[in-house]
C-alpha cells in the first residue's frame, strides 16, 4: 500500500469507532478558533470513514489550506493508510446519519443506521435509515445501481443518473446534497420530475407520509397527476361533460404532455378528440386547430424517424454488426412497440432472429460493448452535471480541485458523448488543471466591491463578471483574485508600516536615555525645575511658541464636563438635547458616534446657561483677582468640574481616555453588540480592526 499524502479535511470525534463527524477550517484565523473550541477533544481517522483508525492531529499554515494529519510512527517512517477520500465530502454519509437521527427523533421515531457494504462499493456510497414506518437508502455516489421495486425509497445524490423512463413512471425521484455552512455540512432535499427542474428544500420542511418522505413539490406533482381525465363526449353524458371551454383547454394540456414523452398513440387520440369537439368560441377554436396542425407535422417527422430506425436495423443485420442491431432493437422497443406495419414486423423478426443466433461469446462481447456505453452515458451526464456547476468559476482554485477532477475522469469516460461545446468547456478546465489551483484569498466582499478589478474592469460597486467560457460576461461568483489582491497588499503594508513606527517608537525611547552618568551631567542640567519654571514662565508671558501652545491644549471633550456633554442640541446633526451625535463622519463602528461632535462641544464651552447671574458675576470678580494674583505655583493643579448626576446620557461603551477593545464596539461582520460575544466562536477580526481603527481615530 503506498503512502497517500493528500490533506485530510473530515475526522472523527472521540475514537476510531466515533460516527460524530467533524471538517476542519482551512483559514489559519479560524483554526485558531477551532483548536480553542476543541482542545480537550481527540481527533481520529476513523473506521466509518474508510480510515485507518490512527489519531490524527491539526496543521496549521498560511500559505496554503490547514488539515489534518496522521502523528508520525515511532520509527520515522511515513504513515500508511487506505483511506479513499479526505475532502470536505469524505464524511457526508455521516452527516446524513446525524441529520436523518435529528429530524426523525422531532417527529417521535427512533432510527437505525447501516453503512451498507456491497460488493464493490466503498463505505460512504450507501446510507440505510430505518425506523417503524419506513426506510430510506440514500444514494451518494454511482457505485451501486439503485433498486426502485424495493420496500426501501431510494434517495439519489447530485451524481447519480435516473433515466426518462423512471422519471415518467414513478412521477418524482429524491434528491440531496450537502452545503458546507463553516465547518458543518447542512442537508437538502430535492425533487426532480420530468419536464421539471429540481427544487431543493431544507430537511425540516419535509414529511413523511403514506407515499413516504414528501417535500412542498411532491404535493403539487401529486396533484396534477392525479386529476380527473376528461371524460369522452357522448350525447348520453352530455349533462355530466365540463364546460366546452374547459374540456378543450385540458386536451391542450394533454397534447402538449403526449409530445413531451414522445408518444404516438396518445397524440393521435387527443387529435381525435380535439377534432370532435364542439361548443367552443371562436379564439379558442383558432388555437385547437393550430395545436393539431403542429402534432400533424410531428407526427409526420416522428414517422420519418420511425422509418429511418427501421432502414438502420434492417442494415445492421445485413452487415452482421451484433453491437448496434442490440441497441436498435432497444430503439425500436421503445419507439415502435404499437401500430408496426408489416414491413416494419419483418424486420424486427430478422433482427431478433439474427440477435438470438449469436453464440455465447459473441453476446458476453456485445455486453461488455453495452455496459461500456452505459457507463459513457452515465459519464457524460455527470460531465454536464458538473459543467453547470462550474459555469459561474473562471478559475481553478483548492475548493474546485475534486470537482474538477471527477469531471476530467468523466469526459475522459464520455468520448464522443460530449457535445463540441461541452468538449471545448472541458479543454479550457484540463488547461487550468495543468497550470495548477491558484491561491485562495477569503476578503469580505464589502471591502473588495469598493476596488475596481483590474482582470475584468469591474467598476466600484460592481460584482466580478466572467471573461472565460461560454458563460463569459455574466456575474461570478465572488471576486476574482486580483481583486481581493489589492485589499491583502493593503493590509501587508499597513502592518509593516505599523511595524515600522512600533519600532521607530522603541528606538526613540532607547536614544532619549541619558548616555553620561549624572555626577559628570553639566549643572543646569542637574536642576530640571529651573528650565521648566523658566519656559513656564515665559508661556504666561506669551513668548512659547504658537505650536508648544497648540500641542498643549486638551482636547475638546476633555473640556467639557461629561454630564454637558448632550445637554444642548448640535448644531452639526441637529440632535436634540439627551440625543446621541449621528456618526456621519464614520468615526467608529456605530450608527451613532461615541464622543459628540466639536460644534456641539464648542457651543456647550462657550454657553454662560451653566449657572445664575449671581454665580456669574462672582465667576467674573473671581477671574479678575486671579489676573492681579501672581502666578500660582507650577505643580498647582486645575479644579476639576463637577460631575452631573442628574440622568444626563452617557457614553454607552468605551472611554476616551484610553484605548479601544474588540468587545466594546458593535461587531460589523455579525452585528454582536458591544459587550456581547460574536457568534459563532470567538471575536472576529473585522471587530478587532474596527476597535483599532477608532483608538487611532480617536487619539489623532
Amino acid at each position: 500500500m503506498r503512502t497517500d499524502r493528500r490533506r485530510i479535511q473530515t475526522a472523527v470525534l472521540g475514537g476510531a469507532d466515533s460516527d460524530e463527524p467533524l471538517m476542519l477550517p482551512m483559514e489559519a484565523i479560524e483554526l485558531d478558533v477551532f483548536r480553542r473550541v476543541h482542545e480537550d477533544d481527540t481527533f481520529w481517522c476513523g473506521t466509518l470513514l474508510g480510515g485507518c483508525g490512527g489519531q490524527l492531529t491539526t496543521k496549521l499554515y498560511t500559505d496554503r489550506a490547514c488539515h489534518f494529519a496522521h502523528h508520525p510512527d515511532p520509527d520515522g517512517l511515513p504513515h500508511v493508510c487506505g483511506r479513499r477520500s479526505h475532502g470536505v465530502d469524505s464524511a457526508d454519509h455521516l452527516y446524513v446519519r446525524s441529520a436523518a437521527a435529528a429530524w426523525l427523533a422531532g417527529r417521535g421515531e427512533q432510527a437505525t443506521f447501516e453503512y451498507t457494504r456491497t460488493e464493490g462499493a466503498p463505505i460512504g456510497s450507501l446510507v440505510d435509515v430505518r425506523w417503524r414506518h419506513g426506510a430510506l437508502r440514500v444514494h451518494l455516489d454511482q457505485a451501486v445501481t439503485p433498486v426502485w421495486d424495493d420496500d426501501v425509497e431510494p434517495v439519489l445524490g447530485t451524481m447519480v443518473p435516473v433515466d426518462r423512463d423512471t422519471l415518467i413512471r414513478r412521477w418524482y425521484v429524491h434528491r440531496i446534497r450537502l452545503d458546507s455552512v463553516g465547518t458543518a455540512r447542512h442537508v437538502q432535499i430535492g425533487t426532480e420530475a420530468f419536464a421539471r427542474p429540481i427544487e431543493w428544500f431544507a430537511l425540516d420542511d419535509c414529511e413523511m407520509t403514506e407515499r413516504g418522505l414528501s417535500t412542498p413539490a411532491i404535493e403539487k406533482i401529486v396533484q396534477a397527476r392525479t386529476a380527473p381525465r376528461p371524460s369522452l363526449w357522448s350525447p348520453a353524458q352530455a349533462r355530466k361533460v365540463p364546460e366546452p371551454e374547459a374540456r378543450a383547454q385540458a386536451l391542450l394540456r394533454r397534447l402538449v404532455y403526449a409530445r413531451r414523452i414522445e408518444s404516438v398513440p396518445l397524440v393521435k387520440q387527443v387529435c381525435t378528440d380535439i377534432e370532435d369537439l364542439t361548443g367552443v368560441g371562436e379564439e379558442l377554436q383558432d388555437q385547437l386547430e393550430a395545436a393539431v396542425r403542429h402534432a400533424r407535422i410531428w407526427r409526420v417527422e416522428q414517422d420519418e424517424a420511425r422509418r429511418k430506425l427501421f432502414a438502420k436495423l434492417n442494415r445492421a443485420v445485413e452487415e452482421r454488426k451484433p453491437g448496434r442491431v442490440r441497441r436498435l432493437l432497444l430503439r425500436v422497443n421503445g419507439m415502435a412497440v404499437e401500430d408496426r406495419t408489416d414491413a416494419e414486423s419483418a424486420v424486427y423478426e430478422r433482427a431478433t432472429t439474427y440477435f438470438g443466433s449469436l453464440d455465447d461469446l459473441t453476446r458476453d462481447a456485445v455486453e461488455a460493448e453495452a455496459d461500456t456505453e452505459k457507463g459513457a452515458r452515465k459519464a457524460a451526464t455527470r460531465v454536464r452535471t458538473a459543467l453547470q456547476h462550474l459555469r459561474g468559476y473562471d478559475a481553478y482554485t483548492f475548493d474546485l480541485c475534486p470537482q474538477v477532477e471527477e469531471l476530467l475522469q468523466s469526459a475522459a469516460l464520455a468520448g464522443e458523448l460530449l457535445t463540441p461545446g461541452e468538449a471545448r468547456r472541458v479543454e479550457v478546465w484540463k488547461k487550468r488543471a495543468a497550470r495548477g489551483p491558484q491561491a485562495q484569498l477569503h476578503v469580505a466582499r464589502r471591502y473588495w466591491i469598493q476596488r475596481s478589478c483590474p482582470r475584468c474592469n469591474a467598476e466600484q460597486g460592481k460584482d466580478c463578471v466572467l471573461i472565460e467560457g461560454p458563460h463569459s460576461g455574466k456575474p461570478r461568483k465572488g471576486g476574482h483574485i486580483e481583486r481581493l489582491q489589492l485589499i491583502q497588499d493593503e493590509r501587508i503594508a499597513a502592518q509593516k508600516k505599523a511595524l515600522q513606527q512600533q519600532k521607530a517608537r522603541q528606538e526613540g525611547k532607547v536614544s532619549a536615555k541619558p548616555t553620561r552618568p549624572a555626577s559628570e551631567a553639566p549643572e543646569h542640567e542637574t536642576s530640571p525645575q529651573r528650565p521648566f519654571q523658566e519656559r513656564e514662565q515665559a508661556d504666561r508671558r506669551g513668548q512659547a511658541p504658537a505650536a508648544r501652545r497648540n500641542a498643549a491644549a486638551p482636547r475638546l471633550h476633555h473640556q467639557v464636563p461629561r454630564g454637558d456633554w448632550y445637554r444642548m442640541a448640535c448644531p452639526r446633526c441637529h440632535a436634540g438635547p439627551g440625543i446621541l451625535c449621528e456618526n456621519d463622519d464614520r468615526v467608529g463602528p456605530s450608527a451613532k458616534r461615541q464622543l459628540p461632535h466639536d460644534e456641539r462641544l464648542r457651543r456647550a464651552l462657550q454657553s454662560d446657561d451653566r449657572s445664575n447671574p449671581g454665580q456669574q458675576q462672582q465667576g467674573t470678580r473671581d477671574e479678575r483677582q486671579h489676573q492681579a494674583r501672581p502666578p500660582a505655583r507650577t505643580n498647582a493643579q486645575p479644579p476639576r468640574p463637577p460631575r452631573r448626576t442628574d440622568g444626563e446620557p452617557q457614553e454607552t461603551v468605551g472611554s476616551a481616555a484610553r484605548t479601544w477593545r474588540a468587545k466594546e464596539v458593535t461587531c460589523p461582520k455579525c452585528q454582536a453588540r458591544p459587550n456581547s460575544p460574536c457568534t459563532p466562536h470567538g471575536p472576529h477580526q473585522e471587530r478587532v480592526d474596527w476597535a483599532m481603527d477608532f483608538t487611532r481615530k480617536l487619539w489623532g
